[in-house]
């Protein structure tokens, strides 16, 4: 598959290395999001060594580290006999960097190499040795060695890169061949991790579904669960709150409830996901109430996983895969729709100072609006001249007329918006209806169909040149 979307970061991770000095360089992200790919590819180009710390005690992981040395530089390695010896090393080997992989799995056999790492650093490596990156998958792990003020690295990181899942931008271009409608079914359910659309690409919508999930070998069908098994020791619980989320309860008393736990005992569950696992986030309503947080996932992915696959891997035990792709093709575009939403917010980030045919458009925090009535928008962002506020609609019909007089209702519910100016954003999958393009027209309002939404994609998101 090709390299995409991590063309910015990679010119980030160059410029670090022509600073013409030692750095700690700290790269991070939950797993499959393309890390291992995008620093092999920067070893390739700029003459790094790239090392992978194994899943095992502290000898065997030096062992193998002298092994990996040795093979990179062609010359017999001793193995390491301590920690000191293979940072001592490091400072020998002829390469502008070193790659640490998977390197929070020295913190978890032996705390004591971190703390090695720092005197070496401290002392000689970061006036003689090379630039080290530090890159792991466990982010809460990552950000404990290096981010807090009792961490043993804090302070020392001088380049730090968090990766994140690719937005629709990114992935569409995996898919050129497709329309525009089904590149964002593709990100709906692939969502923004490379190594998924690996079982996507080049087939149509139900076989990539039926080849990625439905069967009990699957090679998607326990990915979550697989992901939660490698970072959690009980992920039971966590399991229950991700699967509520992917049913559409997503304020913190419905889960709780759903989940049948006393109020403030989701707490830690949900920082966990949150800031260790890197899968949900919490989202405040823009220009609302900030008590009024919910918890979405951070990647569509799972929200596909949790809503169609999670609950039906008992059927696909006993090979009933027709039946489950039933459930999924009668619920999909349901599903799209909240997705659809968030690539629509996307557009408009990338059109953020610019204009579009014209008009210009400059904010400063893009999401939803809610209250405690259940009034809802899709979109409000907020500038200082003015706030845009939209619906979105991922329907078989054009977009009516009563869909901007509901917005106007629902505008004028929002308490921070008075006074201010407004200017109303449609985003629809099938275009819209004469009366409502004249109306919206008249009252400066932004319309974007798919094509728009293709063209926006296509001009304001590209690789680096």
């Amino acid at each position: 598959m090709p390299f995409v979307n991590r063309f910015h970061e990679l010119e980030s991770l160059r410029k670090v290395l022509r600073g013409g000095r030692p750095v700690l360089v700290r790269v991070y992200g939950r797993r499959r999001l393309g890390k291992t790919e995008l620093l092999r590819k920067l070893c390739k180009e700029e003459q790094g060594l790239y090392l992978l710390v194994d899943e095992a005690d502290s000898p065997q992981q030096r062992d193998s580290l002298s092994r990996q040395v040795a093979g990179e530089i062609g010359t017999i390695v001793m193995p390491y006999p301590t920690w000191d010896a293979f940072f001592n090393h490091l400072r020998q080997i002829d390469r502008k960097f070193v790659v640490l992989d998977e390197f929070q799995r020295m913190l978890a056999t032996d705390r004591q190499a971190v703390s090695r790492l720092q005197h070496h650093w401290d002392t000689t490596l970061r006036e003689t040795g090379p630039t080290i990156v530090l890159c792991g998958s466990s982010v809460g792990m990552m950000e404990r060695v290096t981010a807090k003020r009792a961490a043993p690295l804090f302070g020392r990181i001088a380049a730090d890169l968090r990766l994140r899942p690719f937005g629709n931008a990114a992935v569409r271009l995996l898919y050129p061949e497709l329309s525009e409608e089904d590149r964002v079914r593709r990100y709906a359910v692939f969502g923004g991790t490379p190594y998924y659309h690996e079982f996507s690409v080049g087939r149509p919508l139900r076989e990539a579904v039926e080849s990625a999930f439905l069967s009990a070998t699957a090679p998607l069908v326990e990915e979550p669960q697989n992901l939660l098994r490698m970072e959690l020791q009980l992920p039971t619980r966590y399991n229950s709150i991700l699967f509520e989320i992917g049913q559409g309860t997503h304020d913190l008393r419905g889960l709780e409830s759903k989940v049948g736990v006393r109020k403030g005992g989701l707490g830690p569950y949900l920082e966990t996901l949150r800031y260790d696992l890197d899968l949900v986030r919490m989202e405040d309503p823009v220009c609302g109430v900030r008590r009024q947080a919910r918890y979405v996932f951070d990647d569509p992915f799972f929200a596909f996983y949790y809503r169609f696959v999670f609950e039906n891997r008992p059927l696909l035990e006993i090979g009933r895969r027709a039946a489950v792709w039933v459930r999924i093709e009668k619920g999909l575009d349901e599903f799209v729709g909240p997705q659809f939403e968030r690539v629509a917010r996307e557009a408009l980030v990338l059109l953020n100072g610019g204009e579009w045919r014209g008009i210009p458009l400059e904010f400063e925090k893009i999401g939803r609006w809610w209250n405690r009535q259940g009034d809802e928008i899709d979109i409000v962002a907020a500038g200082r001249n003015e706030v845009l506020v939209g619906e979105v609609t991922w329907s078989k019909n054009p977009m009516a007329l009563d869909v901007l007089r509901r917005l106007e209702i629902k505008a004028m519910k929002i308490e921070r918006l008075r006074g201010r100016p407004v200017r109303f954003v449609f985003v629809s999958r099938s275009g819209f209806e004469p009366e409502m393009v004249t109306e919206a027209k008249a009252k400066g309002a932004i319309l974007l169909d798919l094509d728009a939404l293709q063209e926006v994609f296509d001009k304001k998101y590209a690789r680096p040149k």
